[in-house]
């Protein structure tokens, strides 16, 4: 695209124009220089830096390493572990770093490793806190498995949102070790992990884990399952925790097999979840598809859950049979979700809201099923369409009826015109001076 000189100029004098830098092709790896005219039309704004670094490139630019000062947003994709060290070292040991800037403006940090590798960072070794430390407006980190920061370090003191990212290459998460971390962000709120694998720690259905962390502060919970994230779930006790999130999905192409062993974790797991967490008010199952027929049942005619208000269910294979236990969940539910659930039937539904009526609870619910949701939607569609042709049309008439008005009144001035020029006419033949018949058509063309 060509742009005239005055337009260019504009561009190059505005620095927020180039506050969002994506880098991920080999060649800019190669080349820089366009690295280093971006990050000088920036100026001093704040930087959002995107990176995902290709096999063959072991490190990054010092030019690049000395704006850490400037990172709100850094976000590194990598191969390899080892490229992950040399990155974190460099900035530790760059120009700015040593100068005695950090990293006051970073807010969310992500770094990810594609490749499967079993080495795991050198223990005591914080990478994060020498590159990064103090970066007092960090809320948002997300990190592989196999570089998790240690539990001293200060680094993670104002983290509120922490993901662990598992690659696809089935890298299995130390759970001592990701219990550590966790354990050390003192303001924990928000809780996540994202895996390919089914690998699990959890032997049995006892969940006999000897470890609990208590973590006050903890709102919401999303996990794969299963695999290692459930076992960390098993291990958290948080009375303030509202909302968890199953998630059965595998990303790319992965298919995850449900085996006796996966799904008795998944049934375990949601009968200790009331135990440890009290007050949860949400609940999502996401293609949890082998949920056994006695953890449905459960899950619907038990109340320990007496807080939950919204439940989510997508491609289950739950049945008529122990979903007609469902009315029987807390006065709190007004919100049900059934989503690709095709062993229940039309019949089960309308049970279900016959049994809640007569306990007072139906008045502020809603059910949803993908398929009615989706026939409301087109007949909601089809209503509002009416509606817009019923107003284009009233649009229509009314305009009608004034173009008919106009027409009248344009017809009505037209013969009072043709009735002053019958006078002025009749005048002419009685061979009226002009002094006089001027005051009387004045007189007719005021009335008119």
């Amino acid at each position: 695209m060509r742009v005239c000189q005055f337009w260019r100029h504009i561009a190059k004098a505005t620095p927020q124009r180039w506050t969002h830098l994506h880098i991920g092709h080999i060649h800019q790896f190669d080349y820089p220089t366009g690295l280093w005219q971006w990050l000088e039309k920036s100026g001093e704004c704040p930087l959002d830096v995107v990176l995902k670094i290709p096999l063959g490139v072991t490190d990054l630019w010092p030019t690049l390493y000395s704006e850490v000062r400037r990172f709100r947003v850094l976000n590194i994709e990598v191969p390899t572990p080892d490229i992950v060290d040399t990155i974190l070292s460099s900035i530790a040991l760059s120009e700015g770093k040593c100068n005695g800037n950090t990293a006051p403006l970073l807010e969310e940090l992500c770094l990810t490793i594609d490749e499967m590798s079993n080495r795991l960072a050198d223990e005591g070794q914080d990478y994060f806190e020498h590159a990064f430390y103090p970066s007092p407006r960090l809320r948002r980190l997300t990190i592989s498995p196999l570089r998790m920061p240690p539990p001293s370090s200060k680094f993670l003191s104002t983290v509120s949102a922490f993901m662990i990212v598992s690659g696809p290459d089935d890298q299995v998460t130390p759970i001592e070790g990701a219990l550590n971390t966790i354990a050390a962000i003192p303001h924990l709120k928000y809780l996540k992990y994202s895996g390919y694998h089914s690998f699990s720690f959890q032997t049995s259905h006892i969940l006999d884990y000897p470890r609990v962390e208590v973590l006050p502060h903890l709102e919401e919970v999303d996990v794969t399952v299963p695999g290692c994230g459930l076992d960390i779930l098993q291990c958290l006790e948080a009375p303030t925790l509202r909302s968890v999130r199953l998630d059965g999905s595998r990303e790319d192409g992965h298919a995850e097999d449900w085996d006796d062993k996966g799904v008795t974790n998944v049934s375990a797991s949601l009968k200790r979840l009331p135990q440890r967490a009290p007050r949860i008010q949400r609940l999502d199952l996401h293609r949890i598809e082998e949920l056994q027929a006695d953890t449905c049942e459960w899950l619907f005619s038990q109340t320990d859950f007496a807080h939950l208000e919204e439940l989510r269910i997508e491609d289950s294979t739950m049945t008529d049979e122990a979903f007609t236990q469902s009315s029987s969940l807390g006065p709190c539910l007004h919100r049900l979700e059934l989503i690709d659930c095709e062993d229940i039937t039309g019949n089960a539904l309308i049970a279900y809201i016959e049994a809640r009526q007569p306990s007072g609870h139906a008045g502020d619910f809603q059910l949803l099923e993908k398929e009615v949701a989706e026939d409301a939607a087109e007949v909601q569609g089809v209503a509002e369409e009416a509606e817009e042709v019923q107003g284009v049309a009233e649009e229509a008439e009314e305009e009608q009826g004034v173009a008919e008005e106009a027409e009248e009144e344009v017809q009505g001035v037209a013969e009072e015109a043709a009735e002053v020029q019958g006078v002025a006419e009749a005048l002419v033949l009685l061979h009226w001076p002009e002094h006089a018949m001027l005051p009387l058509l004045q007189n007719l063309l005021q009335e008119v």
